[in-house]
């Protein structure tokens, strides 16, 4: 049975914990992939320190917007374990078509079947450690991956469980693209959720 100091359990991740580090992460990386990846010039970001890292994030209000108002949700079923992926496509904006998408998969450790953990039993700057690493493999993508064919949006898509619910929240056709080359990234553990990481573009064969 693993045991530990007063110190060492009030230094673990909490659910509460967990999803914040998650969310901390999608924030980053989502205002990372589009900076990397050109969809937006590059004067509407700035430059911030986190996780002793140099990242960019967005100054337009119109996606500071859309983020701050994506988050309350994803928080909330984050924490009933209502989430199976989070998919950030990069879509030519004529024909829509996905040129590019980025998956982040979580693996939910559950108490019970259907019971979220409440504890975690690893240290919050160990998860922060290993979400920092992936926050730079995910910089580091820009060297393989191929260039972006015309202008590109995004879409955001929240794969859930079924009874997830959510106002305003509808069924849409999942992202796909044809020919795909997929990728695994890092991946990081909260000890209570796993997020794995993957981005797939279209194969030049």
């Amino acid at each position: 049975m693993a045991t530990g100091t007063a110190q060492e359990i009030q230094n673990f991740v909490t659910l509460k914990g967990s999803v914040e580090l998650i969310l901390d992460f999608f924030n980053y990386s989502l205002n990372s992939i589009l900076y990397q990846r050109g969809v937006y010039p590059e004067e509407t970001f700035k430059a911030v320190q986190h996780y002793g890292i140099t990242m960019f994030i967005s100054k337009d209000p119109q996606i500071e917007s859309y983020i701050k108002d994506i988050l309350p949700k994803l928080k909330e079923w984050l924490e009933e374990g209502k989430i199976k992926k989070l998919v950030l496509g990069l879509c030519d904006v004529h024909s829509k078509e996905p040129q590019e998408c980025w998956e982040f998969r979580i693996i939910n450790e559950e108490a019970t079947p259907g019971q979220m953990k409440q504890q975690g039993t690893k240290d919050v700057k160990k998860v922060q450690e290993e979400i920092r690493s992936v926050l730079r493999q995910i910089t580091a993508c820009v060297t393989f991956l191929p260039m972006l064919d015309g202008v590109c949006s995004f879409d955001l898509q929240v794969h859930t469980k079924k009874d997830a619910g959510g106002e305003g929240w509808g069924d849409v056709a999942p992202l796909a693209i044809q020919n795909a080359q997929e990728v695994q990234l890092r991946s990081f553990s909260t000890s209570i959720q796993n997020v794995h990481t993957f981005v797939s573009y279209k194969s030049s064969t």
